[in-house]
């Protein structure tokens, strides 16, 4: 799919990427003037695989679905990016391409910065390296799990995984998402997305209708998840724990 044109702005409004928002909020706010507000649309690929990163992106609204792409085309989503991480870690990593595409699964705004902006931040023990390096160990171990996840847990209990993460990102019960789209993240034919969202609409957890999912009982279709999406939770839930902790650490002065 052709990328859309990006709407950009200079960053003014309040940033909400957690990231972003703990180190504007420390020491720094000089970095608000190498940040681009973008919109991003739904099916947009901003990274294809192997090519050269020009921007890392700090997602607010937006989500981002890092996907591998098999040699006979096959797909499988490896980790969803939302407001509280960067794509584009593999610049951070030292690298300058990386090997997935990245998709934008939910439309939305993000912050994007060039590469050589990040390169020149990152001091050794600087609050961005230090919240960078406790952001990819969190990625790392949700990549981790995915990969699992798509080997060992049945189509009906990922599909229940992957929406609610979308629900996560999009506070909304309601969302535009397509078999599709569905079916690339999730590895499997569309005759799979249909039969495991037939499972779910049967039991009440969801509606579907027209590429529009809107989830009816998110108790019940937590249940109907696999331990994946707890799992992946806990871990962002705690790298936002740590950001305090990391920030203070950073600002102390030696005895």
């Amino acid at each position: 799919m052709k990328p859309s044109k990006l709407k950009s702005a200079r960053a003014s409004s309040p940033v909400r990427n957690d990231i972003l928002r703990a180190l504007l909020t420390a020491e720094y706010k000089h970095l608000s003037s190498k940040f681009e507000k973008v919109e991003l649309k739904c099916g947009e690929m901003i990274y294809q695989a192997n090519q050269r990163i020009e921007y890392i992106y700090f997602p607010e609204t937006a989500v981002v679905a890092m996907i591998d792409t098999m040699e006979d085309g096959g797909t499988i989503e490896v980790g969803v990016i939302g407001h509280e991480g960067m794509v584009g870690i593999n610049i951070f990593l030292g690298c300058l391409t990386t090997p997935d595409r990245a998709v934008v699964q939910l439309s939305g705004s993000a912050m994007r910065m060039r590469p050589n902006d990040l390169r020149s931040e990152l001091r050794f023990g600087s609050p961005l390296q230090r919240l960078l390096l406790r952001y990819t160990q969190a990625l790392l171990a949700v990549i981790s799990q995915s990969v699992g996840c798509s080997q060992h847990h049945a189509v009906p209990q990922r599909l229940a995984r992957s929406l609610l993460t979308i629900h996560h990102y999009a506070e909304s019960n309601e969302f535009v998402m397509s078999q599709q789209f569905l079916a690339a993240m999730l590895g499997v034919r569309r005759v799979g997305v249909t039969r495991a969202a037939g499972e779910l609409r049967a039991a009440g957890l969801i509606s579907y209708s027209r590429a529009r999912m809107r989830i009816l009982d998110k108790a019940g279709l937590e249940k109907k998840s696999c331990e994946c999406y707890r799992f992946i939770r806990r871990q962002f839930d705690s790298l936002l724990s740590d950001v305090p902790r990391f920030l203070s650490a950073t600002r102390a002065k030696p005895s």
